[in-house]
């Protein structure tokens, strides 16, 4: 049984890291890292690299990578979508921000962190242990769904 596909982007495709994780993906963005690096941890954390780099891509040594073309995120992930599944269970599991795995928290608890609009409108919340970022899913979340489950083909 393989496991969902991890990610390691060059610093240049900040935006396709978040719709990454906005699937579900662990998604890290190596910050001015070296090909050495980038290839070792690639290869330690068994992720797939992708870059917009030329000379990544066409580097003699053997590490799962793809080049990335277009400068467009919504191009890019049209791009890499054969490598990807569309798992309502796992969309908006972690955060856009900081990539860790996004933990439920009881509505009370947010009470005075959120708009009070929000608090009186939503149910169901979520928040990051590392960067404390609170979800919900409302206008924002709607719309990066309806941009999913266009490219996915998927009738929402």
């Amino acid at each position: 049984m393989s496991s969902k596909p991890k990610f390691l982007l060059s610093d240049n495709l900040n935006k396709l890291a978040k719709w990454l994780r906005a699937l579900g993906y662990d998604s890290l963005v190596g910050q001015s890292i070296s090909l050495h690096n980038l290839r070792r941890i690639g290869y330690r954390d068994r992720r797939i690299i992708l870059t917009r780099s030329r000379k990544v891509a066409r580097s003699p040594h053997h590490f799962p990578r793809r080049l990335i073309r277009s400068e467009d995120s919504w191009q890019q992930l049209q791009e890499i979508k054969d490598l990807l599944e569309y798992d309502e269970k796992s969309i908006f599991s972690r955060c856009l921000e900081c990539n860790r795995v996004l933990v439920p928290i009881e509505k009370e608890q947010i009470k005075n962190l959120v708009p009070s609009f929000v608090f009186q409108t939503q149910n169901s919340f979520s928040y990051c242990k590392k960067c404390g970022k609170i979800f919900w899913k409302g206008s924002h979340y709607k719309d990066m769904k309806k941009k999913l489950d266009k490219i996915f083909g998927n009738r929402g």
